[in-house]
């Protein structure tokens, strides 16, 4: 005789799957933003993605269907697109192992639609405690570095953990801070004020020790990016504040921050273009090497400094007009959601990547690093928002209040 289906069970199982990936792809989001500042080897930081991101995000994908249906397909397709020209570009002189890394950004994107599909304010709530937390590591970055280890004022501050080049966290900690400013409504009570402001001022003061001109321009210009986007009184202050910061800091050090002038970019910029016109449609292919050359150093450089004439130069013009059209539509989402707290976080995010590029950036398909802050980072939360307002538009009513309550 067979036993009745107990319908209750299953539900209770699959409720208890969503609990444990919840947890599970909670870890993997502070890990991802969070490893580089605390972990000392990039190895350890790749192997906690994979155990805490990667891999819950693609059981949830097979398992879930929800997940399946809270991509944003035009996103995907645009993606996909890119992905498809990098891997085409092996056969005109690319470097095919370089092609996991395409695997690596799919399996980042997807533990954010994944946790976004679960428990999107859960995931909001993480990233602001993390940018939160990464106002606090900057602090004890800032006394370590100038206390404990006694190095004097003029030179330039790196951060804890493996983020030892100044400029790479710079463009970390800069695209956290951003998000802290802007997402402070999804901190607990207790921190939104005295140890948010803190945390901002931590920030700030990392970014102005640094004396990297293109983190900190980028700052600005991202500020300034938000009050054209949504102009109110908030915006405006943030971006006066901005300004008269970065004023003062030219006016007080302007043998630190002005040093270098414009630090080559013009002669790379030329350098690139020249490398570019070489093969113009097709680019050299991914991973392919190139030098240019900066005839006052009397050395080559190993990429151009800029984000964008990279790809022209990696995957050609066609290339680029992919990566543009992808970052195009990331723009349109941009605006769209512009009038929520959220959606004006990814807008200063937005702006602080496009414009962080300009001056620095070695490509897209890089393993998880640094660059993915500024490269990836505004694509997954655009990804993370379309599957939250997908699984909330899902929702039942009681499902909101259950939320609201935690």
């Amino acid at each position: 005789m067979k036993r009745p289906l107990d319908l209750t069970q299953g539900c209770w199982a699959v409720l208890d799957a969503r609990a444990i990936f919840r947890v599970w792809l909670g870890i993997g989001l502070c890990w991802l933003l969070l490893g580089m500042q605390v972990l000392p080897t990039n190895k350890l930081y790749h192997q906690g993605l994979i155990a805490f991101a990667w891999l819950p995000g693609l059981l949830a994908l097979l398992i879930v269907p929800e997940v399946r249906r809270n991509w944003d397909r035009p996103l995907l397709a645009l993606l996909m697109l890119f992905a498809s020209w990098t891997a085409l570009s092996v056969f005109w002189g690319g470097d095919a192992g370089r092609l996991k890394v395409i695997l690596y950004v799919f399996l980042a994107a997807n533990a954010w639609v994944a946790l976004a599909s679960f428990d999107s304010r859960l995931l909001w709530r993480l990233v602001a405690l993390s940018a939160l937390l990464t106002g606090l590591l900057s602090w004890a970055a800032l006394i370590s570095f100038y206390g404990w280890h006694a190095r004097p004022l003029g030179d330039r501050v790196v951060a804890l953990g493996h983020l030892d080049h100044t400029i790479l966290a710079s463009q970390v900690i800069g695209a956290l801070g951003l998000l802290l400013l802007f997402l402070r409504e999804y901190l607990p009570a207790r921190m939104r004020t005295w140890m948010w402001l803190v945390a901002c001022l931590g920030i700030v003061v990392f970014l102005l020790m640094s004396k990297s001109k293109g983190p900190l321009l980028a700052f600005v210009g991202a500020l300034a990016f938000a009050c054209v986007c949504r102009p109110c009184r908030r915006t405006l202050l943030l971006l006066c504040c901005g300004i008269s910061v970065a004023a003062l800091a030219v006016w007080l050090m302007p043998e630190v921050l002005l040093r270098g002038g414009l630090s080559y970019r013009p002669q790379l910029l030329q350098a690139g273009y020249q490398q570019f016109l070489n093969h113009p449609w097709l680019g050299l292919g991914v991973g392919a090497d190139y030098r240019l050359p900066v005839a006052e150093l009397k050395t080559f450089f190993e990429h151009a400094h800029n984000l964008y004439l990279h790809i022209a130069i990696r995957f050609g013009a066609i290339g680029l007009a992919l990566w543009l059209s992808l970052q195009l539509a990331v723009f349109l989402r941009v605006l769209a959601w512009r009038d929520s707290a959220n959606g004006l976080a990814l807008c200063v995010l937005y702006g602080f990547s496009a414009i962080a590029l300009f001056t620095d950036g070695i490509g897209p398909w890089v393993k998880p690093r640094e660059e993915w802050f500024v490269v990836w980072l505004p694509l997954f939360i655009c990804l993370a928002m379309t599957a939250g307002l997908a699984g909330s538009a899902r929702k039942p009513v009681g499902t909101y209040l259950e939320e609201d309550s935690l």
